[in-house]
């Protein structure tokens, strides 16, 4: 059958939501959603896409806020701020929303510096309901009012569970364990799930300066387990895998033990140019074959951020209108699977 537009919003909305729910599960938000994908999650880049997609799943948003109640002291909030300078993936109103929320009762003060930085709304806005598709009743949070948002007050449950260590999804966990919040968790990460990279390299992959990515380099090659060799003007960093196989608490294939380094902040930047041109009213006004265009042109830049495959997708030969749409779905699935 072929698919609308109106159906496609929908389905859209539930795929991205379905795999939202997947990786905050593997993070260890209470919820049943399969948690066996063979990636490390980026928790910095996975919060930012959240903010956007996430408010139409209330359950899923108020379960991430209570992960964060419990395990905000995980994430970065350089990297976080950085992320969202660099690739505007979430919603930053309501990126301070959560820091307000998480800040209240003198909880998680490092917190505080991203409220004071963000900008509150007008005192006159009308504020906006944080789930499109919920009605609001009564006045609300205080908290999400200040930023413009209205919504339900907020009731956690206290259900969520640290992530844990046996699983390849939350490997950066394991390495921030082991080697703090900074960037040496990240940079020996993409190493080990590289052959070899230089510094801007790196830097760009990790959403670091590339300056400290250098620092950081040097000093693990002074330690011996981790090697650089030249090439031409630059200078390209590895490791060798068999001597950091002790991190390995999960079945795995031999041919290629650790988890895949995906590029999450571009490729939620381009998720997030797909959800947005689906939400935009000018889409509706397109022809059937010009909607599925702009959609195959948006998911191709997912496709090249999560798999680094640079041909573009094919559109089916002969094909005009609203087939165009069922393909644009069945390629987004492929993507979130």
């Amino acid at each position: 059958m072929e698919t609308s537009l109106i159906s496609f919003k929908t389905q859209l909305r539930d795929a991205l939501l379905a795999f939202l729910w997947r990786q905050w599960s593997a993070l260890g938000v209470s919820g049943h959603a399969r948690t066996d994908d063979p990636w490390l999650i980026d928790p910095e880049a996975l919060l930012l896409f959240s903010t956007v997609v996430a408010r139409h799943d209330a359950r899923l948003f108020d379960e991430i806020l209570d992960w964060l109640h419990l395990h905000a002291d995980l994430l970065n909030l350089q990297r976080l701020s950085r992320l969202q300078k660099d690739h505007a993936i979430g919603d930053a109103s309501v990126l301070a929303a959560i820091a307000s929320q998480l800040t209240r009762d003198k909880a998680n003060p490092k917190w505080r510096a991203l409220v004071t930085r963000a900008t509150p709304p007008p005192a006159q806005a009308t504020p906006r309901p944080l789930f499109p598709h919920l009605p609001a009743i009564g006045r609300g949070d205080d908290t999400w009012l200040a930023w413009g948002w209205q919504r339900p007050p907020v009731e956690l449950r206290g259900l969520s569970q640290p992530p844990r260590p046996d699983q390849p999804a939350t490997f950066l966990f394991k390495l921030r364990a082991l080697f703090g919040l900074q960037t040496r968790a990240e940079v020996v990460a993409w190493l080990l799930a590289h052959d070899t990279g230089h510094p801007a390299e790196i830097a760009r992959a990790t959403g670091y300066f590339r300056s400290s990515i250098q620092g950081v380099l040097n000093e693990l090659a002074a330690s011996g387990h981790v090697f650089s060799v030249r090439t031409g003007r630059e200078k390209h960093f590895g490791l060798r895998r068999e001597e950091w196989r002790f991190l390995l608490t999960w079945p795995h294939p031999d041919s290629s033990p650790f988890p895949r380094w995906v590029d999450w902040p571009g490729y939620f930047a381009a998720l997030r140019r797909v959800f947005d041109l689906v939400e935009h009213p000018r889409l509706d006004a397109m022809s059937a074959s010009l909607q599925a265009i702009e959609l195959l042109r948006a998911l191709d830049a997912a496709r090249l951020a999560k798999d680094s495959q640079a041909a573009a997708f094919a559109v089916p030969a002969g094909e005009t209108g609203t087939p165009y749409l069922d393909f644009a779905l069945k390629e987004l699935r492929a993507l979130l699977g």
